[in-house]
């Protein structure tokens, strides 16, 4: 069973309705009436060790910030900005409060960067380190943006480039396997220090929306990538009814991300369509954006939405074919095949 259907099944168990609530699940983050102007936003998300960080590349005050980031990266999907976070952490038997405070330096490094305060939480024993990031923020009701919402027509963005994070990691596990074989070789990753900070110290992206709200641009619907650009094409079209039209040479990408498909002999669009990790937004505009979004260098137009369902990715020649659903599945633990889409 997939993380998908495991969530499909459970909230078919639960009420799911409050007077107060606009979204439950189902989209990046809940969201309920907080003032007459404003809703209030809500998020989750938990980082285990040997699942989802290595800690023998995973500095710790890295993956506090991650856990943060991932979080936090929800709240932008909405087009809302972070307040408030809620820190859970299980330590297992032998961990410091060096250790803990090394944590805590990174999310230190969290309010000083997204100005979301640390106010509370929880430490209990466990097997393994795992941490919990809850986030609450706010957004106008008037600018809120929900998975649905797209029409037919309309302009189909993202922002930095794709598959930068999972190239990193392709690197990372390399130096790793060296490193075990020959602890006495000290790795060289110089050449791809871009895209290991992109793996290691993903950033969420307040600043685009901030920058949309500067040229006066409105998303019809919006999602964070964390999963990938695959997954994030699907859940935006499952939550608007439509389809998208995506062009491959319009898909941005690093110098450093490409190379790492060369040296790993894989599809590049292995990195861009599924890589995930990346909490980038991919999100659409009205036809009428193009022009405030046309030479803004952080924001790529990569195709359009159609008016059926189909998800198609074409090539510089011409030729089509259908994105398939392939993302980090995170209750599987799982990422998708390395064959080409």
């Amino acid at each position: 069973m997939t993380e998908r259907e495991l969530i499909a099944r459970l909230t078919e168990k639960l009420k799911g309705s409050h007077v107060l609530l606009r979204q439950g699940i189902g989209d990046d983050a809940a969201v309920w009436e907080w003032n007459e102007s404003e809703y209030a936003l809500f998020s989750v998300d938990t980082l285990h060790e040997h699942w989802d960080f290595d800690r023998t590349y995973h500095a710790l005050r890295y993956v506090a910030y991650k856990a943060a980031t991932s979080a936090i990266s929800d709240i932008c999907a909405m087009n809302g900005e972070p307040l408030f976070l809620a820190v859970s952490l299980g330590l297992p038997q032998g961990f410091s409060a060096a250790e803990v405070g090394e944590l805590y330096e990174g999310f230190r490094r969290v309010e000083d960067k997204y100005g979301a305060v640390v106010v509370g939480g929880d430490i209990s024993a466990a097997r393994d380190l795992w941490i919990n990031v809850a986030v609450f923020g706010k957004v106008e009701r008037t600018r809120v943006t929900y998975r649905g919402g797209a029409s037919p027509r309309e302009l189909l963005c993202v922002t930095g480039d794709l598959g930068g994070a999972y190239a990193g990691l392709k690197v990372l596990q390399r130096e790793k396997a060296v490193f075990l074989q020959n602890p006495s070789v000290q790795p060289d990753v110089s050449e791809y220090t871009y895209i290991i900070s992109r793996q290691l110290k993903p950033e969420a992206r307040c600043d685009m929306v901030r920058r949309l709200r500067q040229l006066g641009v409105q998303p019809t619907s919006m999602v964070d990538l964390s999963d990938g650009l695959a997954a994030g094409l699907y859940a935006l079209a499952e939550g608007s009814g439509v389809g998208f039209h995506v062009y491959l040479d319009r898909l941005p990408f690093h110098e450093q991300t490409e190379k790492v498909a060369h040296l790993f002999n894989m599809p590049l669009t292995t990195f861009l369509l599924y890589g995930g990790e990346e909490y980038e937004l991919l999100f659409t505009a009205p036809l009428q954006a193009y022009e405030a979004l046309r030479e803004e260098p952080q924001i790529h137009i990569i195709g359009y939405v159609r008016e059926d369902e189909q998800l198609l990715l074409e090539d510089p020649l011409g030729q089509t074919q259908e994105i398939q659903l392939l993302s980090w599945d995170s209750y599987q633990a799982s990422r998708p095949s390395e064959a080409s889409p």
